[in-house]
């Protein structure tokens, strides 16, 4: 799924978040968006995923404005995205297996299609045995391990993660970009961060101030 930005534009009421942003994602893309607190790096993840309308501008995906799309096919283009939110947003309610299951019950899958599918995200990012504990009952790391699994388990072509290592001491951060790293592999990932962290080299960094915006490629190489 290629997503592109033309000309973007979000304001809340008077305050401007994003202000003319023109970028390009092929598949396989790897983005750090980083910078200060109130730069604009959520609500450009949330602009491109679909979750903040434009002021002005364009959010293309696959070559398509956002804005045109029907509800179903705006539905049917979000279901190739993932999302792994700052505060992991679980339901402490819920099991990790159920929490994970929320985006395939939704979608009106079957039962069996459903358990074979949070298994399979489950086991990918080491919680197999954690499926039937509640958020309540992990570590930091764990939480986020479940939400990096509730993004997987539609088998997304885009995953955005939104300060994904927040809160976590280095060892942990170091072992949550591994995976991320992983699981990203063949995917777009963009990831928004007040920092470049070392455990965690993207290809593409774009830096977002209130002020400026600046663009710097990199190779990892």
């Amino acid at each position: 799924m290629e997503l592109a930005t033309s000309h973007l534009v979000v304001d809340f009421g008077p305050h401007r978040a994003l202000d003319d942003v023109s970028l390009h994602f092929p598949l396989g893309s790897q983005l750090l968006l980083y910078g200060p607190s109130g730069g604009g790096k959520t609500t450009l993840l949330k602009a491109l995923a679909g979750l903040v309308l434009p002021t002005r501008g364009q959010v293309l995906w696959n070559g398509r404005d956002r804005l045109t799309l029907s509800r179903g096919e705006t539905r049917d283009a979000q279901a190739h995205m993932g999302m792994v939110f700052q505060t992991d947003a679980l339901f402490d309610t819920l099991t990790v297996e159920r929490n994970v299951a929320l985006p395939l019950e939704r979608k009106g899958l079957s039962a069996a299609a459903v358990e074979e599918k949070v298994a399979n995200a489950l086991a990918r990012v080491g919680l197999k045995a954690a499926a039937q504990k509640r958020p309540e009952h992990l570590s930091g790391g764990m939480r986020k391990r479940a939400g990096i699994a509730r993004a997987l388990v539609m088998e997304p072509w885009v995953l955005f993660a939104d300060d994904p290592l927040a809160g976590l001491d280095p060892e942990t951060a170091a072992g949550i970009s591994a995976l991320l790293l992983e699981v990203s592999h063949g995917r777009t990932l963009i990831a928004a961060m007040p920092d470049p962290h070392p455990s965690l080299p993207l290809a593409r960094t774009l830096r977002l101030t209130p002020m400026a915006r600046d663009v710097d490629n990199r190779s990892t190489a």
